[in-house]
Parts: structure tokens; C-alpha cells; sequence
């Protein structure tokens, strides 16, 4: 078999460095050494120099055999939010609007085959939250974000994006049916918005909206209500919000080099 080409411009080293780092998350916040090199499909010997190396440099603390991120990760986010003004041009907008609606508000974009949380607000007046932060990722599949994320996208790549990621069963209501989903999205990618209902959590309506111009970066923005009271009403006030906040957030060239 031929082994493929090795770019001589890329350091497979770093790469699997990165890779280390990567599969931390909020189910395997601390992983074994053995656990690393399973979910990053490299032989043990290559991971361990890879963690100990991000241990060295004060990414990755070591506890006995376990390992976790430290808060160092941290600068690496707060160099893009810093760069891109998020402080500046993008909070203070969703915070505003999240008063304004007393909801939640997110922004978020497609990292592969995930969603992956941009920003979010700090207001406290939200009646739904899940803990999320900035950095997180969700589901792409069942939340209004990633499939308003996939409705920006073309309908053959969103078309192809769907069919190779899996589809699980988060509640009795998640849809399964990927020509089904396909549709909802060729739907949002119509109408411009989406909502989903208990699809990632019972009792949750998922509400999103494009931020991002057509032709850049897809971006977008979404919120939260407990699906049941009002629903007609509620909807047609998230999406009335979300679509001014989005606006907003055009006129300032918050995104556009994202």
C-alpha cells in the first residue's frame, strides 16, 4: 500500500500535540495516558511525549495518572476573543438583547461536525441554561445552532455533512430520519430561521437565526424557552429578537473576518 505523501510544510509533531489537547472535554474532563492515545489514534509512546510535553508547558497538569487542562488553555481563547473585539463589539450586543428578551442569547459556529459556542450572554434574567460557555461544543444534529449552521451551507455539502456524522437519539423526539432532518433544513435555509422542540433536551424549544453575510464564515445566532407556554407567541418573539440582534451585529462587521 502506498503511504500517503507527507507535507513537508506541516509538523505532524505539533499536530498530534493539538490532537492531545483537543479531547478534553466536559465527559472526560481527566484522562490516563491509555485514554489519550485511544481517542487520538496514536500509538501510547507518541501521546505520552505529546502530554508531557503540553505538561511541560503548563497546558496539561498531572495528577498521578491522570491528566486535565489547566486554566492556561485559557490565554490561547482569550488571544482570538481579544483579536476580534468580542469584548468590545459582540457581548455588549447580546447582553443588551438578552434583557431585552429575557433569554439566553448564543453565537455559534460549525467546528466539523459539531457546534461550537463563539459567545454567549451574562445576563441572569434567561429561564432556560444549561451551564454552556464559550468553547463549548453541542450537538450539531438535534439543536436549532447546528442546523441553522447546516442550512448556511449549500444543500449538497449540508446534504453530505449529515449523512457522514452520527445521528443519536437524545430524547423520544429527536428525529432519525436524515431525509426528514435534510428537509427541516432546506426549510431554515428558506425561511431563514429555525426552531427545534425537545430534540437535545425534553421540554426545550431551540430557536436560531443567520448572523453571518452569505458567502463568509457561517455564523450564527440562537436561544432557548421551555417549549408549551404560549408557543406561537414566544416564537414569533425569539425569532422577531434574534433577527434584530443579528442585525445589529451585521452593521458592526462583528463576524465578517471569522
Amino acid at each position: 500500500m502506498t503511504k500517503p505523501v507527507q507535507d513537508r510544510n506541516i509538523s505532524s509533531s505539533f499536530s498530534k500535540g493539538l490532537a492531545v489537547l483537543a479531547v478534553f472535554d466536559a465527559a472526560t474532563p481527566c484522562m490516563t495516558l491509555a485514554e489519550i492515545a485511544r481517542r487520538t489514534n496514536q500509538d501510547r509512546a507518541t501521546a505520552r511525549r505529546g502530554a508531557l510535553t503540553l505538561v511541560q508547558a503548563g497546558y496539561l497538569r498531572q495528577q498521578g495518572r491522570m491528566l486535565s487542562l489547566t486554566p492556561r488553555v485559557l490565554a490561547l481563547a482569550g488571544g482570538f476573543l481579544q483579536a476580534n473585539q468580542f469584548g468590545r463589539r459582540i457581548q455588549p450586543t447580546l447582553n443588551q438583547h438578552a434583557r431585552d428578551l429575557k433569554s439566553e442569547l448564543s453565537l455559534a459556529i460549525l467546528d466539523q461536525d459539531r457546534v461550537l459556542l463563539l459567545a454567549q450572554s451574562t445576563t441572569e434574567s434567561g429561564p432556560v441554561t444549561f451551564g454552556f460557555t464559550a468553547g463549548a461544543h453541542i450537538p450539531l444534529v438535534h439543536t436549532s445552532l447546528g442546523r441553522m449552521l447546516l442550512a448556511c451551507l449549500p444543500q449538497e455539502e449540508a446534504a453530505e455533512l449529515l449523512h457522514r456524522v452520527e445521528v443519536p437519539r437524545h430524547t423520544e423526539q429527536s428525529i432519525l430520519d436524515r431525509e426528514v432532518i435534510l428537509q427541516q433544513i432546506a426549510e431554515a435555509r428558506s425561511c431563514g430561521y429555525c426552531i427545534t422542540d425537545s430534540e437535545f433536551e425534553p421540554g426545550i424549544a431551540g430557536y436560531a437565526v443567520a448572523l453571518s453575510r452569505p458567502g463568509n464564515t457561517p455564523v450564527v445566532l440562537g436561544s432557548s424557552a421551555a417549549s408549551g407556554l404560549h408557543p406561537n407567541r414566544r416564537s414569533d418573539a425569539l425569532i422577531q429578537g434574534l433577527q434584530i440582534c443579528a442585525a445589529e451585529l451585521r452593521q458592526t462587521n462583528a463576524v465578517d473576518d471569522l
